[in-house]
């Protein structure tokens, strides 16, 4: 499958890595005809400089209602607008200058397909591109993947059957918010938290993300149970008694 995640290594005013982005997103567009749209993603409505210097004022006004660009619609849209349109994946989003958590907001948008990242201080994307193997643009469009540095490590194979049961066995279109759900993800949780040697929340929810499909907002539900025990506290629900045996099996399988 063709990668649907890129970013450029790049920070702050840097123009022509969002000249590139639409030249690199116009040419996914044309290649793809399940493809039809290009959305500049942006943080608010006054965060568009690099388009104006590059694009000028009048040409940016119109791409906030839509225009075409080298035959493609190209459409601006800010991340609190963004996601009330529930179409098949048919977009190209380039996120500009946000961070990780707003990234992964976007990705689990039903109508985007590919995204793009151009980050404005780049180890605020760090957790995004290791997550999702994101690939490198370079200055020339080409693709450099990166799979060797820019990825979180496996999860041990016990940590990962434990996940992949879990999966199998509660709702995937509303993750681990059902009352069941969330105790059983409890109960995993703690069961790993007290026989793995360590459990990081950044290799499970990329694990998560990446390898079993679960949207990001439904990893960060797990994040938030690991790094409550990590910090020493505790939450509420779920089973404490027993959680050897759920460890045992995991370990068997």
């Amino acid at each position: 499958m063709a990668n649907k995640y890129y970013f450029f290594d790049t920070q702050g005013n840097d123009d022509e890595s969002y000249d590139r982005a639409l030249n690199f997103a116009v040419k996914l567009v044309k290649g793809d005809p399940a493809l039809n749209k290009i959305i500049f993603l942006v943080p608010t409505k006054n965060n568009i400089g690099w388009l104006d210097r590059l694009y000028g004022e009048q040409t940016v006004k119109k791409m906030f209602n839509g225009a075409s660009y080298a035959g493609v619609n190209v459409k601006i849209e800010t991340i609190r607008t963004y996601g009330k349109n529930y179409s098949n994946p048919s977009e190209v989003v380039i996120c500009c200058g946000l961070n990780s958590e707003e990234i992964f907001k976007a990705q689990d948008y039903r109508q985007v397909d590919t995204l793009i990242a151009i980050p404005w201080v780049k180890e605020n994307t760090e957790s995004w591109i290791k997550t999702t193997k994101a690939a490198k643009i370079n200055d020339d469009l080409t693709v450099e993947n990166e799979k060797n540095t820019n990825i979180h490590p496996e999860p041990s194979e016990i940590v990962k059957n434990a996940f992949k049961e879990l999966w199998g066995s509660i709702n995937k279109a509303t993750g681990i918010t059902h009352p069941i759900d969330n105790a059983k993800a409890k109960t995993y949780v703690r069961a790993l938290y007290k026989y793995e040697p360590q459990l990081n929340a950044d290799i499970v929810c990329s694990y998560l993300i990446r390898e079993l499909g679960w949207q990001a907002r439904h990893a960060d539900d797990i994040r938030k149970l690991i790094d409550t025990l990590n910090n020493d506290k505790f939450y509420q629900g779920g089973e404490r008694t027993g959680l050897q045996n759920h460890y045992k099996r995991w370990k068997n399988k």
